[in-house]
């Protein structure tokens, strides 16, 4: 059940001194295939907070499990999938290959947010979003 499909080339910045890819870029990797996810569905952090005045989708919760090494030249797919839609969130699987070989396997859950007294308060995902989004889920 993917929902996107994107490329990364691991470069030798992303590689620690062992030469596998430091934990940190698969963080790093996955917030950006959501972007260019959302993109692709057309909104993104911008037209989030010009159209429906929300400042963004912050993290809530993310984890990763590493399956094999990924070393400097390597090709990764990052296949994403929306899991879960919810009232002001939702939940994402990132799935890291090279070639056959799987290298990790990502989590997040992100939270709709807009400005409030306290700073940062949950909102309901706007409702052309969430069809979009929901399909996405049952895609």
């Amino acid at each position: 059940m993917t929902s996107y499909i994107a490329r990364r080339r691991v470069d030798w910045g992303d590689c620690d001194a062992a030469g596998i890819v430091f934990y940190p870029n698969y963080f790093r990797w996955m917030d950006s295939v959501f972007h260019e996810l959302t993109e692709s569905v057309g909104f993104d952090q911008r037209r989030l907070q010009e159209e429906f005045s929300l400042l963004g989708t912050p993290l809530a919760d993310a984890g990763c499990s590493f399956k094999a090494p990924a070393r400097y030249g390597d090709d990764l797919e990052v296949a994403v999938a929306v899991t879960r839609v919810g009232e002001s969130s939702l939940s994402l699987l990132y799935r890291f290959a090279c070639g056959e070989r799987a290298v990790a396997e990502g989590r997040e859950a992100r939270v709709f947010v807009q400005a409030s007294v306290s700073g940062l308060a949950k909102a309901p995902i706007p409702a052309p979003l969430r069809q979009k989004l929901e399909r996405l889920h049952a895609g």
